[in-house]
């Protein structure tokens, strides 16, 4: 994912910069879920609830993130830059065990994980 950095952080500043922030370091803005959720169906990676609704089910394991949430506006309900990388990286993972992809087979894993992330 590194070669997308400057384009992943890009899109995190700007969703950050449409809510009040709670802190006023940078490294430490957040978006809310709802952002989250905009930003996953521009990507084509979200379309329905029912997606939606399985990311919560991921989102859940990352540190921080509590589930259920009542509020998906709220910025303390929300992610940080490096909460929002692990999304990223959690939903490939859990996109390509959807397409097919096995551990027991490491290339083609790898290839479909890599075709998410892409």
């Amino acid at each position: 994912m590194s070669i997308y950095h400057l384009e992943l952080l890009e899109n995190f500043d700007y969703y950050a910069s449409c809510f009040d922030q709670l802190y006023k370091r940078k490294e430490n803005f957040m978006i809310p879920l709802q952002g989250l959720f905009h930003f996953l169906n521009i990507m084509k990676l979200a379309e329905t609830p029912v997606e939606v609704i399985e990311m919560f089910q991921v989102l859940s394991e990352i540190d921080g993130v509590n589930i259920p949430v009542e509020d998906t506006l709220n910025i303390k309900n929300g992610l940080n830059y490096a909460q929002f990388l692990e999304a990223l990286l959690m939903i490939a993972h859990m996109k390509t065990k959807q397409a097919g992809g096995t551990q027991e087979n490491p290339t083609e894993f790898t290839q479909i994980y890599k075709d998410t992330l892409e």
